[in-house]
């Protein structure tokens, strides 16, 4: 009955070590866990999780004190890291749905549109026309541009400035169709 008694006593030690432990560590934990996770929830699991593990283990009898704190916290951010990891996987996956969304919608990207921006670039004046259409859709360099056309390099940059100036403001609540065609080239 000894050993029962000597075994009882040593839980109780063992439960009152761990209390003490929780108490002195479990708000730091739960703060630093908010740095990596936003949701308070969140960071109470993490806490709880790291607790759970070091009872189950038996790693507060394991673990130095001198290394608790750093034991502990280091538990901390890698169940925290884990959580983000496995969320990033979940953001990838509607990422690269949504990325198909948008290409199937752009592939089917109204041909007017596209003929509206086509005669509203004809419409500009000469010079800023064959800018537009020289560096947008033939991919030429400014110089290039310049040297084409016989104008300066700031020349090019001030009518390419005015003529997309004037295409956002003609395609104003349609910039996002307006930037894909121009970018699409």
């Amino acid at each position: 009955s000894n050993r029962i008694m000597a075994e009882s006593v040593n839980r109780k030690i063992q439960e009152y070590r761990f209390e003490q432990i929780f108490k002195e560590f479990s708000k730091p934990m739960f703060l630093y866990a908010l740095s990596f996770v936003t949701a308070e929830e969140e960071a109470e699991d993490v806490v709880q999780e790291v607790f759970v593990n070091f009872w189950k283990d038996k790693t507060y009898q394991k673990v130095r004190n001198e290394v608790m704190k750093t034991y502990l916290f280091r538990s901390v951010k890698n169940n925290c890291l884990n959580r983000l990891k496995k969320k990033d996987v979940q953001r990838g996956r509607l990422d690269l749905l949504r990325e198909e969304v948008v290409e199937e919608e752009m592939m089917k990207l109204n041909d007017a549109l596209i003929q509206e921006v086509e005669s509203e670039i004809d419409r500009l004046p000469e010079q800023t026309r064959e800018i537009i259409r020289g560096v947008f859709f033939r991919e030429m360099k400014y110089q290039e541009v310049a040297d084409l056309l016989g104008i300066s390099i700031n020349t090019v940059k001030t009518l390419l400035k005015n003529g997309i100036k004037h295409l956002r403001e003609r395609f104003a609540e349609r910039m996002d169709l307006f930037l894909i065609i121009m970018l699409i080239k």
